[in-house]
């Protein structure tokens, strides 16, 4: 039995040998070269032009959190996010829920490490203002840089984005914006 046993354990040894030095390879390599994910979070500034009412700015906070899928190679990234506004004030609890899948398709010999990419996307903008639930489409595209700083990077980026409307998210609906936003991606 005791046989058995260490020709199991060393079997498993063996067999494991090659995905251990596979691991310690992608760990040592350059930037982030075995990174699976990039996980990160912006903030934008915009102008918005909602449909009868005068334009304005709007500086979107909280945060805007992705989460991408960094592909071992080609140069197209799936990339989802989330926005979560909630607000208790004065009594009335609202939220704004906004889930988002975007596609990165880099252009530059870096891929989605470093360099200039073109982004494009939809979601939904879902959320209870106080005078009942409502959903809207939403739908944006742009283009941005990626800067490397250490193990992370910047990221910049501008572009438009169209939400369709909702009577019960108004003013957060039917609007058409244009802006920019900057970030810090951590890959994983």
């Amino acid at each position: 039995m005791r046989k058995l046993i260490g020709v199991a354990v060393l079997s498993a040894i063996a067999l494991s040998l090659p995905q251990v030095a596979q691991a310690q390879r992608r760990a040592t390599s350059a930037g982030m070269g075995g990174a699976e994910h990039e996980l990160g979070v912006d903030i934008g500034v915009a102008y918005t032009k909602p449909s009868n009412v005068s334009g304005g700015i709007t500086i979107q906070t909280p945060f805007d959190v992705r989460f991408g899928f960094v592909p071992s190679r080609g140069n197209m990234m799936w990339e989802p996010r989330v926005t979560l506004n909630f607000s208790t004030v004065g009594g009335t609890t609202t939220y704004l829920f906004t889930p988002d899948v975007n596609v990165l398709i880099s252009n530059s010999p870096g891929g989605h490490r470093r360099g200039m990419y073109f982004t494009g996307g939809g979601g939904l903008v879902m959320g209870d203002l106080g005078r009942g639930t409502g959903t809207a489409l939403e739908l944006n595209g742009g283009i941005g840089w990626r800067k490397p700083y250490g193990s992370a990077a910047w990221r910049y980026q501008v572009g438009v984005q169209w939400v369709s409307s909702s009577t019960n998210l108004a003013p957060f609906a039917d609007y058409f914006a244009i802006g920019g936003s900057i970030g810090i991606s951590l890959w994983h």
